[in-house]
């Protein structure tokens, strides 16, 4: 891998954290900016997207292109449901195994799936949604880790749209 991410320090990253009633995040800058550069290119390079029915997406009964590319990777036979739409794990590329590897250095967590969303210009997006799924592990963070062109991550609390006092807000970071 042309991308060293083994040379990054773990020890000296600076975690910002949200812990609220019914939420714990933790979030920093953990791949430097000429790092991740060379790692964007090396993905560009390596990641082939879905196509044909993988490409879509379910929403309320209706089936329409997604507004994104997407591929899985992971451990064999792993597969991940959602919006109707069962996607398999295709097998690890090194520079996404670079990537479980620098988080499981990080977090001590060794993940056994990916989903790569890439978004090609502000158009593409994700829909607001609860990662909610039953083969979700609840005791495994979800990770994320966002390399290219910076953009806005948004979250909100599951209970932002409750009326009065049982509205729940996501401090900004």
């Amino acid at each position: 891998m042309s991308t060293n991410l083994k040379e990054i320090d773990t020890t000296i990253i600076p975690w910002k954290c949200i812990q609220e009633d019914g939420l714990d995040l933790e979030y920093a800058k953990v791949i430097p900016t000429l790092i991740a550069n060379s790692l964007y290119n090396e993905l560009e390079d390596t990641l082939e997207y879905f196509t044909g029915d993988l490409s879509k997406i379910k929403v309320f009964g209706k089936v329409y292109p997604l507004p994104r590319q997407q591929v899985a990777y992971g451990n064999p036979g792993i597969t991940y449901t959602y919006s109707g739409i069962t996607v398999p794990a295709l097998p690890w590329p090194a520079p996404v195994i670079e990537i479980r590897n620098l988080l499981f250095r990080i977090k001590g967590i060794l993940y056994d799936f990916v989903l790569v969303n890439k978004y090609k210009n502000g158009n593409d997006h994700m829909g607001e949604h609860q990662d909610n799924e039953p083969e979700l592990d609840p005791n495994y963070p979800i990770a994320s880790v966002s390399i290219g062109q910076e953009r806005p991550f948004v979250m909100k609390h599951k209970d932002a749209r409750k009326p009065g006092s049982n509205k729940k807000q996501i401090p900004p970071g």
